[in-house]
C-alpha cells in the first residue's frame, strides 16, 4: 500500500455552494451524552479500479479526509488497505489529503474507487455523482445502527467559561460578535451541524452569513480539520470553535464532566503530538453538543465492479475485522492511534446505504 497524496490544484471544484441549515437535534436513535496532511501531490496510479464487472487486479485508490491524514493515523490507513487485499485480493494507494473538496471531488470523479466521508461530504459527493453510495460504517455498542454516532461540538477555553454559563447550564448566546473557527464548510460535525443550530437559536436567515467576517462573527476562521479548529481555539486566535469527538480526543484528557456532555472540561496531552504540540496543556470546556451518524465507507460504483464492492463489504463486516486491533483499537490503551474504538465485544462494522443519510440531507431544509 503506498501512502499518496493530492492537492487542491488537482482538482478544479464545480457546482453551487453548499446549502446550510438546520438545527441542533436527535438522529436515528443517537442522544447527546455518549463518539490530514500533504502539500504537493502525487497522481494516483492510472488505471486503478476500472469499471464494474471488469474483474480488474490494479489497485484499488483510497482517498482520504484531512484529519485521517495525519502521520499517527498511517497504520489505521494501512490496516484497512491490508483488509481489502483480504478482501477482493486487490492492493490499495491511499491518498491522503489537506482540503475537505479534494476528497469530495476524489470520489465523485472516480478518480478514486473508494473514501471514507463525513456524512455531509458523502452526501455532497453523491449529489455530484449518484454513483457514489455509502456502503458500511461503524456500529453502536450493540453491534447495529440506532445509535451509531459521534459528536459535534461548540467548545470555549475553560478560563472564558462562566462568560458562557446560563444558570446551572451554558448558552451559545455569547457566540455572537466573537471570533469563531470552524472546520470546513463541507464537514458535518465542524460546520454543516453547528451551523444549523446557531442559525436556529438566532433566528437567522440562512449559515451563509457564519462564512465571513463582520457580519455574525467578528472573525471566521477554517482549521481545515478538526485538530486544526481546536488549535484556533486552544491558541487564542478563535473564542468559540467547532469540531467532533473521534478525531480529537486521542489528543485529549478529560478534565472533569462526563464525556461529550455539555460542561465538560478536556485538556491537550502533556506529550500530545503535532500540531497539538503547541497548546499542550490547555483546556477548553464544551457549551453546547449534537450526534451526528457516523461517517460512511463509499464506494463511486462506476468504478469498481459489484463483486469486488461485495467481497469488501462482506469481509469488512465480518468478525475478522472487528477484532483487528489494528482496525479497531483498545480505548483504554492510551498509546493506541487508531480511526475506530472497540467500544464493546459487539462493536464492528456495519452495512449501511444511501437512505440511512436521508436526515443530513433534510437538515438544509431539503431531501
Amino acid at each position: 500500500m503506498a501512502d499518496g497524496y493530492l492537492s487542491r490544484r488537482q482538482f478544479v471544484a464545480g457546482g453551487a455552494a453548499v446549502a446550510l441549515a438546520g438545527m441542533f437535534g436527535v438522529m436515528t436513535g443517537c442522544t447527546a451524552g455518549g463518539s490530514g496532511a500533504a502539500a504537493g501531490a502525487a497522481d494516483p496510479q492510472s488505471g486503478n479500479g476500472g469499471g464494474a464487472g471488469d474483474g480488474s487486479s490494479e489497485p484499488i485508490t483510497f482517498v482520504w479526509l484531512p484529519d485521517n491524514s495525519s502521520s499517527d493515523m498511517t497504520s489505521s490507513r494501512e490496516a484497512i488497505g491490508a483488509a481489502i487485499l483480504a478482501a477482493c485480493g486487490r492492493k490499495t494507494e491511499l491518498l491522503t489529503t489537506t482540503d475537505y473538496n479534494v476528497a469530495i471531488e476524489a470520489i465523485a470523479s472516480g478518480k478514486a474507487q473508494m473514501a471514507l466521508l463525513g456524512p455531509e461530504g458523502y452526501v455532497q459527493a453523491n449529489k455530484k455523482n449518484p454513483a457514489v453510495q455509502a456502503a458500511f460504517t461503524n456500529s453502536d455498542e450493540d453491534g447495529g445502527l440506532d445509535g451509531a454516532c459521534y459528536y459535534s461540538r461548540i467548545c470555549v477555553r475553560t478560563e472564558d467559561a462562566d462568560a458562557y454559563k446560563s444558570g446551572s447550564g451554558y448558552s451559545i448566546e455569547g457566540i455572537k460578535g466573537g471570533s469563531f473557527s470552524f472546520v470546513s464548510a463541507t464537514s458535518t460535525s465542524g460546520f454543516k451541524v453547528p451551523s444549523s443550530g446557531i442559525v436556529e437559536e438566532f433566528d437567522l436567515d440562512s449559515s451563509d452569513v457564519l462564512l465571513e467576517a463582520g457580519g455574525f462573527f467578528s472573525e471566521v476562521l477554517f482549521g481545515n480539520s478538526h485538530v486544526g479548529s481546536v488549535v484556533n481555539l486552544l491558541s487564542g486566535d478563535a473564542d468559540a470553535a467547532a469540531f467532533d469527538d473521534v478525531d480529537v480526543d486521542m489528543y485529549l484528557d478529560l478534565v472533569s464532566g462526563e464525556p461529550n456532555s455539555v460542561g465538560a472540561v478536556y485538556q491537550a496531552k502533556a506529550d500530545a503530538e503535532a500540531p497539538m504540540d503547541t497548546v499542550r496543556g490547555k483546556q477548553f470546556t464544551i457549551i453546547a453538543i449534537t450526534p451526528v451518524l457516523n461517517s460512511p465507507f463509499c464506494f463511486n460504483e462506476d468504478s469498481i465492479s459489484e463483486e469486488d464492492r461485495t467481497k469488501i463489504v462482506e469481509y469488512f463486516c465480518s468478525d475478522a475485522v472487528a477484532d483487528d486491533k489494528q482496525i479497531f483499537v483498545d480505548p483504554e490503551d492510551e498509546n493506541a492511534k487508531g480511526l475506530f474504538e472497540k467500544d464493546s465485544e459487539k462493536t464492528c462494522f456495519v452495512e449501511t446505504d444511501d437512505a440511512w443519510y436521508e436526515p443530513i440531507r433534510k437538515l438544509g431544509g431539503a431531501a
